[in-house]
């Protein structure tokens, strides 16, 4: 199966090491929720906020679509990953990389 079909289907993907976790967040205590993508790391045993940007989306699909989106950016290398830790991310880059491209 196509990543991206399995990533917003399941809402997960299980890549050497990593897990990716398509989430909503509501931090700021807004009545609208924000996509997120979460990252668990296996090296570190942590959970990790993909940091960069997400454009909200008008329903829960677009959302989702729009998650996606970003991490496919990330992927063909349009981006830089950002999880908050320099390390976490260059190793997620280049199996990201490795696996879906």
């Amino acid at each position: 199966m196509n990543w991206k079909k399995q990533l917003r289907e399941d809402g997960y993907l299980e890549i050497q090491g990593f897990r990716i976790e398509l989430t909503l967040d509501n931090t700021f205590l807004d009545l609208d929720y924000i996509p997120r993508i979460i990252v668990y790391d296996e090296k570190t045993s942590r959970w990790y906020v993909l940091r960069n940007p997400i454009p909200k989306g008008k329903t829960l699909e677009e959302n989702w679509d729009n998650a996606v989106e970003v991490l496919e950016m990330i992927v063909k290398g349009e981006i830089e990953p950002n999880l908050g830790d320099e390390d976490v991310s260059n190793r997620f880059l280049r199996v990201l990389k490795r696996n879906l491209l």
